[in-house]
């Protein structure tokens, strides 16, 4: 019979192998075990250096087996007890996934000779239904031994055999080696239905003889040797359990392991109790010894690795030699020649790159055209570059010359009558004194003496301009405009220190933040208008329309009745203000005294530009978004500090925390945004994207966090970390702890802030399911805060088990974990 299970995996939730279950017998309260130093196991009786610890410890993690607790209360597994043919049974469907179809309602009736314990009937009748024993073949062995129950008589080791491997669907097959020569010195003693079976799995490595040349086929099977039996069964044919995962290592760190499985990648933590194995040895390995980008096993709870199974000794790479042509570092790929021909090479942050003595390199640090060898992952869809080894760099150096041209990859100087080109980096750094935020197309050809500076790659990643001396003059007033000549005449803010500059094809003009053209400005460049004006020589770089000045406050003078700002350029700007009106973010009628040295202020001007008409305060806000009027463009927003209120965003440029531009109907309820201000008037809006989750480990240079979801995330604890803990705050994990309920919000760039929610206290009185409410008890008449929602995420602990939110009764006290009367935990 080939049975339907075969050749499959198997799901196996929760199953418990207790070879005492329901069985009568009496557990001994006279046992007394040697305490260990070390255990791999959960059990006192099985400590490092027993001969089944490997499976036992398996086998355990993975619920298929469990010990029992003594009256002293040692928990103990019992590994040399021998295993009854009820018992084996028992374990034999558990393994197969089908203990679950015994009928216990069953009226079941077995000859008087064939003696079974009524909790193991069902399960009897049932191997005999999906062909695991031979039910004539049983009858007739017991009633040629009715001194003995068949069900408690003690299971042989070519007993089990014969059930093991019929319970893995190999019927058939040990059929055909029914008159195959065994191996076995002693195979003269193995019953003539039990020979096929002992030659199958001694060929598959399911049993191993006593010695390597007996098999001693009527020896008793103990509980170890059970255990060690099914779980090298395991390694033939495949069996899924609940918290298990078959893939291959993809990263190893001191306290984290990744492993790459159905086209995923999943970081489990690590630490000194975690077990590591081999397929090839019983005793346990280090976690040295682990193949790094090789097959593995991995038994996991709770985001943490219990067990890793090194599964072969085939590490799934590549290598590849050839030259490095170019780094594309936003796409995070490479170009590489091989063989005479452009090969793509994709990487991803956890490249190594080291030179051919180890020392560790920088991508970027390695030039081109320079030889390297190329270690690639032969497992993902798209391979990745997981290591590269590159022979030793030079040093950083520099260029000289007189900036000639570029096409956007090269650009080119001339070094006395020789042209010299060099490609430059994804990120170059313009250095131009006096103008800021200045770019490639603010360079003057065949007049710029530059400096290019190199990195390893030979590329350039700054340019400066040593001879430009650039000066800007803010609320400087024009006194002439000549047209056709492109003549401007100007004064600086006094009237005084007049100069002839002129326009050319290079000159940015701008009017009330656009940029328009000389044509256009023509009617606006009239006497006495104010304007801010860059230059170099007589070369007009920039010019500005003053309608408004943004800066940061430098001083207010009330007897002078002049306000002094600091413009981004490094300029200063002086003006009156006595009759302007201050608009605060936060500050419903604000004043002259609301203002701080060091904020950043827009001055709009009046109409002949001679003083300020509105101070705007810059400002930002973070708030939980309580509900979206699309059709109006309103946001109700609320915050610890200010009560609901609506934030109109019709002007507002709302986006994602990538930077991808919403519309008001992509903003949820619950969502988090920070929000800038000018003044009254939200300029932008941006969501902050915040999971929540339960601290897993904790390190000085770490914090691993399982979400709620069940995603397991490791954060690094860099210069853009930020943890806080009521009214405490670090850059440092130090006020996070193992077990602590944690909301982790993402900022642009690579910043994290992980807030810990400080527990409540609170009196339970009811669960609405329709809106997905906790209701408790009020602290006080004001205490308008007293419900707290919920969602499938959100964890209910009862008594330190996992339970439903309809556990709870009114009058309980519970301890509620959560943010804006969000709840991520409820424990009683």
């Amino acid at each position: 019979m080939t049975m339907p299970f075969a050749g499959r995996k198997l799901l196996i939730g929760a199953l418990a192998f207790s070879l005492v279950a329901g069985s009568g017998v009496i557990i001994p309260t006279n046992h007394s075990y040697v305490a260990a130093a070390v255990l791999t196991t959960p059990f006192k009786d099985v400590t490092s250096g027993h001969w089944a610890e490997k499976h036992i410890a398996k086998l355990a993690l993975q619920k298929i087996i469990e010990g029992n607790t003594t009256t002293s209360g040692a928990f103990v597994f019992r590994p040399s007890e021998n295993v009854s043919q009820q018992e084996a049974v028992l374990m034999a469907l558990r393994f197969a996934g089908l203990d679950k179809k015994a009928d216990q309602e069953e009226i079941i009736g077995f000859p008087n000779s064939f003696s079974v314990s009524a909790f193991f009937k069902a399960y009897v009748t049932l191997a005999f239904k999906e062909g695991l024993l031979d039910q004539v073949e049983e009858f007739d062995l017991a009633s040629k031994d009715p001194k003995n129950a068949w069900g408690t008589k003690p299971a042989t080791r070519e007993w089990v055999t014969k059930l093991m491997v019929r319970a893995i669907g190999q019927k058939q097959e040990a059929l055909d080696l029914q008159n195959t020569a065994s191996s076995f010195s002693d195979a003269s003693q193995i019953n003539a239905i039990y020979k096929g079976y002992v030659n199958l799995a001694a060929k598959l490595e399911l049993v191993k003889g006593v010695t390597s040349v007996k098999f001693d086929p009527k020896a008793n099977v103990t509980r170890a040797s059970l255990a060690t039996m099914f779980s090298r069964a395991e390694s033939q044919y495949p069996v899924s359990y609940e918290g298990q995962v078959d893939g291959i290592v993809s990263r190893i760190t001191d306290n984290a392991i990744t492993v790459y499985s159905n086209k995923k990648e999943t970081s489990y933590s690590i630490n000194a109790d975690t077990l590591y194995y081999t397929y090839k040895t019983e005793t346990p390995i280090t976690k040295q010894q682990l193949l790094e980008y090789g097959d593995v096993t991995v038994i996991a709870k709770d985001g943490k690795a219990l067990y890793v199974e090194v599964k072969g000794d085939k590490a799934h790479t590549t290598t590849i030699a050839g030259t490095l042509d170019r780094v594309i570092a936003s796409d995070k790929k490479i170009y590489v020649w091989v063989n005479d021909k452009p090969v793509e090479i994709f990487y991803n942050e956890q490249l190594s790159v080291v030179d051919s003595d180890g020392k560790a390199l920088a991508l970027t640090a390695i030039k081109r055209d320079s030889a390297i060898t190329i270690v690639q992952d032969a497992f993902r869809e798209t391979p990745i570059a997981v290591k590269i080894v590159a022979a030793p760099q030079a040093s950083t150096t520099s260029v000289k010359g007189t900036f000639y041209g570029t096409d956007g990859e090269l650009i080119t100087v001339m070094q006395g009558t020789t042209l010299v080109s060099k490609f430059m980096a994804d990120a170059v750094t313009l250095e131009i004194a006096g103008v800021t935020g200045a770019t490639i197309g603010d360079l003057i050809k065949e007049a710029d003496e530059v400096e290019l500076t190199l990195n390893e790659a030979d590329q350039v990643t700054k340019i400066k301009v040593a001879n430009r001396n650039v000066k800007t003059v803010a609320g400087a007033q024009i006194a002439s405009f000549v047209y056709d000549k492109k003549l401007l005449t100007v004064v600086d803010a006094s009237g005084g220190n007049a100069q002839a500059l002129y326009f050319n094809d290079k000159t940015k003009i701008e009017y009330s933040g656009n940029l328009i053209t000389l044509a256009s400005a023509t009617s606006l460049l009239t006497q006495n208008r104010k304007i801010v004006i860059t230059y170099t020589g007589n070369s007009i770089v920039s010019l500005q329309f003053v309608t408004k000045y943004m800066g940061n406050l430098i001083s207010m003078n009330s007897s002078s009745n002049l306000m002094t700002v600091m413009l981004d350029n490094g300029s200063t700007v002086a003006l009156p203000y006595n009759t302007a009106y201050v608009e605060h973010p936060s500050i419903a009628s604000a004043a002259f005294s609301d203002l701080k040295t060091g904020d950043l202020l827009t001055l709009e001007l009046n109409n002949t530009q001679d003083r300020v008409a509105t101070i705007k305060v810059h400002g930002n806000a973070q708030y939980e978004v309580v509900s979206v009027d699309a059709t109006a463009k309103k946001l109700r927003v609320k915050n610890a500090m200010t009560p609901v209120f609506e934030l109109s965003v019709l002007s507002t440029d709302i986006t994602n925390e990538a930077g991808a531009k919403l519309t008001v109907e992509q903003v949820t309820p619950g969502n988090l945004i920070n929000v800038s201000y000018i003044g009254k008037q939200a300029v932008t809006a941006r969501t902050v994207a915040a999971t929540f989750g339960k601290v897993q480990a904790v390190s000085a240079s770490s914090v691993t966090i399982v979400e709620l979801a069940g995603q397991t995330t490791v954060y690094n604890v860099d210069a853009g970390f930020t943890a806080i803990k009521g009214t405490s705050q670090s850059n440092a994990s130090n006020l996070i702890a193992v077990g602590d309920y944690v909301e982790v919000q993402k900022y642009e760039g690579n910043k994290t802030q992980i807030s810990v929610a400080v527990g409540e206290s609170r009196i339970f009185t009811s669960y609405n399911i329709a809106n997905a409410q906790i209701w408790t008890e009020k602290v006080s008449d004001a205490d308008n805060r007293n419900y707290f929602n919920v969602n499938s995420n959100t964890k209910y602990f009862y008594n330190g088990n996992v339970t439903a939110a309809t556990a709870f009764k009114a009058g309980e006290a519970i301890t509620i974990y959560g943010f804006r009367n969000y709840a991520i935990a409820v424990v009683k």
